[in-house]
């Protein structure tokens, strides 16, 4: 697995164009590929106000402007340094932004995106761009189903219409050193057919039919994505596609309605009882630069080979999996820790399904493919999970820089531990 100097070397200079880059795993990846020296390029919804990418910006440009840009940078300490790039009074934009460019623009507008893919040239493409909601799912069935399918068509007929397919052409395109493109679709660990087998880990080859809208419009994605490898993106000599199912998320900053983690905060800020739903459903709960780690990992490592790409479960170890209510202890744990003044109740309350709505009560990733490809074993375990989570969202709430909050992790990880292997 690369660490962090593997990584600059794979993504500094770099152009990663991100899907969905204003979300709350592309906030996050935003500032982990600003860290590592590599150009952004964003496409998506324009951010709501309030919410993560909105404080980050902000937080970057208050921080940025804090530097008198004709500082000695050697004079700089490296949590500083690393993420900070310097540019000319003509691109004077970027040096306040964490990426080159962004577009605020509906993932389904094929056109427009085509046109910045055409015009960025990636070296990477990271597609997160979704309706990530169960709830919602059932809610705006079609909307999701419209997005979360159709927006990766759009996407990969995006890339179609941008590269030619025609080796001539996309040698003049890209030019005589040209590299093959390294994609990478996000989906989701609720692709799989989930019948509630108790302990049951689903593997990569496990069949895919999520059984609610949401889920199954990411089974619906990774089709999609393995038919336009198969038919468009087969030549290897350009083209390196993946896909990643990844889930159940957690890190400080998300404010997302019916999360778990971010209901617990907004308890907590207000002052209110927290009542939890389902407090013994399993799921495989992982801290948030876990998986976008690996995500930079697939996509270096298949552009150097393609043997790499290929379909990968990103999931903890058995011994991480958590009860809803295992989970709820420990982030309150973790906050009385540092606010012993803490008057938040929790209220456990089973709460009956929907007839019509599934919920699975168990759900497990198995994660060996992974492991034995990349060399890789989990890096956060659940206490450093908490203890991260908890501190950014004390530090929303106190009214702190949040990207330096962020950074300060990632140093944490990417310097000081070296994923700890």
């Amino acid at each position: 697995m690369l660490k962090n100097n593997d990584l600059k070397k794979y993504y500094s200079g770099k152009k990663v164009l991100i899907t969905g880059h204003t979300g709350f795993k592309g906030s996050y990846m935003c500032v982990l590929l600003h860290f590592l020296g590599a150009k952004v390029y964003g496409y998506s919804l324009k951010p709501e106000k309030g919410k993560l990418y909105d404080i980050l910006t902000k937080d970057y440009e208050s921080f940025r402007k804090s530097i008198d840009v004709k500082t000695n940078m050697k004079n700089v300490g490296a949590s500083i340094a690393s993420p900070i790039r310097t540019t000319t009074k003509k691109n004077r934009k970027s040096l306040y932004s964490l990426v080159e460019e962004e577009i605020f623009a509906d993932i389904r507008d094929t056109k427009k995106l085509a046109a910045f893919v055409k015009k960025v040239k990636p070296d990477y493409i990271i597609h997160m761009a979704a309706q990530p909601l169960v709830l919602r799912g059932y809610e705006e069935p079609a909307y999701t189903y419209d997005v979360n399918v159709m927006g990766t068509v759009s996407l990969m007929e995006a890339i179609r219409m941008s590269e030619s397919l025609d080796n001539n052409k996309h040698i003049a395109h890209r030019g005589e050193h040209y590299e093959p493109i390294s994609i990478l679709n996000v989906t989701t660990d609720k692709v799989y057919e989930n019948n509630d087998l108790s302990n049951y880990a689903f593997k990569e080859n496990d069949k895919l039919c999520g059984l609610d809208p949401y889920a199954n419009s990411k089974s619906c994605s990774e089709l999609v994505t393995y038919a336009y490898k198969k038919s468009f993106f087969n030549d290897e000599k350009f083209f390196r596609v993946s896909t990643a199912r990844a889930g159940n998320v957690i890190g400080g900053g998300d404010l997302n309605k019916d999360r778990i983690i971010p209901d617990c905060f907004r308890a907590i800020a207000s002052n209110k009882d927290m009542y939890v739903r389902n407090p013994g459903s399993v799921r495989p709960y992982q801290f948030v630069l876990e998986p976008l780690l690996l995500y930079l990992n697939i996509l270096a490592y298949q552009k150097k080979d393609a043997k790499y790409a290929g379909s990968y479960n990103i999931g903890p170890d058995k011994k991480s999996c958590l009860t809803t209510k295992e989970l709820v202890e420990k982030f309150f744990g973790a906050w009385k820790t540092v606010d012993g003044d803490m008057t938040t109740k929790v209220v456990y309350n089973r709460v009956k399904s929907h007839p019509a709505r599934h919920e699975a009560t168990f759900l497990r990733l198995d994660n060996n493919l992974i492991k034995k490809t990349f060399n890789y074993r989990e890096i956060f375990n659940m206490k450093d999970t908490m203890q991260y989570t908890t501190k950014v969202y004390r530090d929303m709430l106190e009214k702190r820089n949040i990207y330096m909050s962020i950074i300060d992790i990632i140093e944490n990880v990417l310097i000081d531990t070296q994923y700890r292997i």
